[in-house]
């Protein structure tokens, strides 16, 4: 079973030593991280870097609800559990997309069987087996940016600013990637739909909300248009079907 990647933010000194404490005797290997406000936890927040967010909804600040939604603007899919003492915050779990709604005091039983949801999660969500010189890597699909070929590697720039080389060809990439949302734009590049910002016409980029822009052949300007349109109407019919 792999470590998770667990974040808690809470800003009660005495709950947090509680969550944590649950966390480390539930028989789960996790490397976990601890936030007393929603401004913290934005500071740090990488798309890709958690496996499972526990929230308190009421802190000082911004609220638990303010932040998921900004997290939500960057990651569609991390795992994330409101903790809290009401229940009328309901329809913005429902809203965004929130795995779990506990109540405080948060009890043994349900941090295990939130870690439990996301260790299923983690194993099963859509990945590359890769060869790195470290030797084999699996790479989440959510965690790619971008992929360039460079002479006879493959250059991944992934979220939070890391990167991963491997001597692959990207022919062989975008066909393994078919069905995904992924987009040959140039010969040597294939860009997440995910993570662009905007599509800048006139310099023939995609603009990636991290990392630097992603060049698009000229011949393909228009497809490459196409398809991220595409891929946000999806995204919005997707979410309005919720």
């Amino acid at each position: 079973m792999e470590e998770l990647r667990v974040a808690v933010c809470e800003d009660s000194p005495e709950e947090q030593d509680k969550l944590l404490g649950l966390i480390g005797e539930s028989g789960f290997s996790a490397q976990v991280s601890s936030f007393s406000s929603g401004e913290a936890f934005l500071a740090k927040f990488r798309p890709g870097k958690y496996d499972l967010i526990f929230m308190d909804i009421y802190m000082g600040g911004i609220t638990g609800v303010e932040t998921v939604a900004a997290i939500r603007q960057l990651d569609e899919n991390v795992p994330i559990a409101f903790a809290t003492t009401s229940t009328e915050h309901t329809l913005e779990s429902y809203r965004l997309d929130v795995l779990k709604y506990i109540e405080k005091p948060v009890t043994e039983k349900a941090v295990r069987s939130l870690l439990e949801l996301a260790s299923l999660k983690k194993e099963n969500r859509p990945h590359l087996m890769l060869r790195s010189d470290g030797g084999e890597v699996k790479l989440p699909l959510e965690r790619i940016l971008c992929v360039e070929q460079r002479g006879h590697e493959l250059l991944f720039s992934l979220t939070g600013g890391e990167t991963l080389r491997t001597p692959e060809k990207l022919d062989a990439l975008e066909g393994t990637l078919a069905g995904h949302d992924f987009y040959r734009c140039h010969k040597s590049y294939l860009v997440n739909l995910a993570y662009i910002e905007s599509l800048d016409r006139e310099l023939m980029v995609f603009e990636m909300k991290e990392g630097k822009p992603v060049h698009i052949r000229r011949e393909s300007l228009g497809d490459a248009r196409k398809a991220y349109e595409s891929y946000l109407f999806g995204r919005a019919r997707g979410q309005a079907d919720e």
